[in-house]
């Protein structure tokens, strides 16, 4: 039997030698052959061309500026190379020569991209994230006032259960950090000592103190806040986040954005370019 199916194998083999490389099923998908590469011209010849060392007298300027970024980056690692091979003046101004011609290239590509900003300024994000100090304030500002708003409207659908145990020395500062919490946004914060209670613990799958998770009414799904210590700023962006996405206001995709940058430079979901035919 084994020698009747190596028969056939052979045979197979046989008469689909002549055929292109992806019809041929035995040479190709079945024995896991790499197609062979086709060499043009004589091999000797290719492989010497292709240690040939390179110079900066075998392109002009313009061809150089022109490259593929692809190519100019081969030329310029092989032209360091050279350098370093042999650091002769002539190699080592070559090099230097071509790095001149990268941060032309580069700072060309600089100036546009700052024309078009100016031009298009929609096409960047310094309406949502401006760099000056007071507009840096303001967006500041906008932040807080709706995480707060966030948070003061949602107080009475939203908590926080805080685990901990008595030798937990991180929980000591933990539990500061939350008292200020809880007096600011009037949230209910439920404190778990996980030592007493392991079975909650379990439920929630927390393992090390402190930790925060926060939970909706009506609604099985809940949210690690955070586990370990954290401060109150976190504290008060990460459960303003969660509350949003949990009432399906933003989804993971959107997690870090604001409200107020709805459509501008941050907002994933809006689309500058629509697709052809469509207004």
């Amino acid at each position: 039997m084994r020698r009747s199916l190596t028969v056939v194998i052979i045979l197979s083999i046989t008469a689909t030698a002549n055929a292109s490389y992806y019809n041929d099923s035995a040479k190709g998908w079945w024995w896991y052959q790499k197609e062979p590469e086709k060499q043009a011209g004589n091999p000797e010849k290719k492989k010497k061309a292709s240690n040939r060392v390179p110079s900066l007298k075998d392109y002009t300027y313009d061809q150089i500026w022109e490259m593929h970024p692809d190519q100019f980056q081969e030329f310029a690692e092989a032209l360091k190379k050279k350098a370093v091979q042999k650091p002769s003046e002539e190699n080592v101004k070559e090099y230097f020569e071509v790095q001149e011609i990268a941060r032309k290239k580069a700072l060309a590509f600089s100036n546009v991209a700052q024309f078009v900003w100016q031009k298009y300024p929609e096409l960047t994000t310094k309406k949502d994230y401006p760099i000056t100090t007071p507009g840096n304030l303001a967006r500041i500002a906008q932040i807080n006032q709706e995480r707060q708003r966030t948070l003061r409207d949602n107080r009475e659908d939203f908590a926080l259960i805080y685990f901990q145990r008595p030798d937990c020395s991180y929980c000591d500062e933990q539990s500061r950090i939350l008292d200020w919490f809880t007096n600011e946004t009037g949230w209910t914060v439920k404190r778990v000592n996980i030592s007493e209670n392991p079975s909650m613990a379990s439920r929630f799958s927390v393992e090390i103190t402190p930790t925060l998770i926060l939970i909706q009414k009506g609604n099985q799904d809940y949210l690690p806040v955070s586990a370990g210590v954290i401060s109150a700023d976190e504290i008060e962006d990460k459960a303003y986040r969660a509350v949003r996405l949990l009432k399906g206001e933003i989804s993971p995709e959107e997690y870090s954005l604001y409200e107020f940058q709805k459509g501008g430079g941050f907002d994933v979901k809006k689309r500058r370019l629509q697709d052809k035919g469509q207004p």
